[in-house]
This record gives structure tokens, C-alpha cells and sequence, in this order.
């Protein structure tokens, strides 16, 4: 996992991976693919490649 302002080696807490993962996750889903992707899965029950 990488990511953010964190010097290579360096230990980092659970809790900022989880937060950083969210913040990551909320971005995504404003994009249209992801958008279309997840309205793909619901309606056909496999997932959508575009």
C-alpha cells in the first residue's frame, strides 16, 4: 500500500491506513466508470469492464 506524504520504512497506525483508504474510496466514487460499474453489478449481478 503507498500513498500520502510518508517516508519509505516508516510505521505508521492502523487507523491512518483505514482513513486514508476511506478518503481514497469517497473520491472514486464520484467518477462516472466507478459510477457505471456499480450500477452495472446491481442490476446484472457481475461486474461491468469498461
Amino acid at each position: 500500500m503507498s500513498g500520502d506524504d510518508v517516508e519509505a520504512g516508516s510505521l505508521v497506525k492502523e487507523q491512518w491506513l483505514l482513513d486514508l483508504e476511506s478518503k481514497n474510496f469517497m473520491e472514486l466514487l464520484t467518477t462516472d466508470k466507478t459510477q457505471e460499474r456499480i450500477d452495472y453489478m446491481l442490476k446484472n449481478g457481475k461486474p461491468l469492464r469498461n
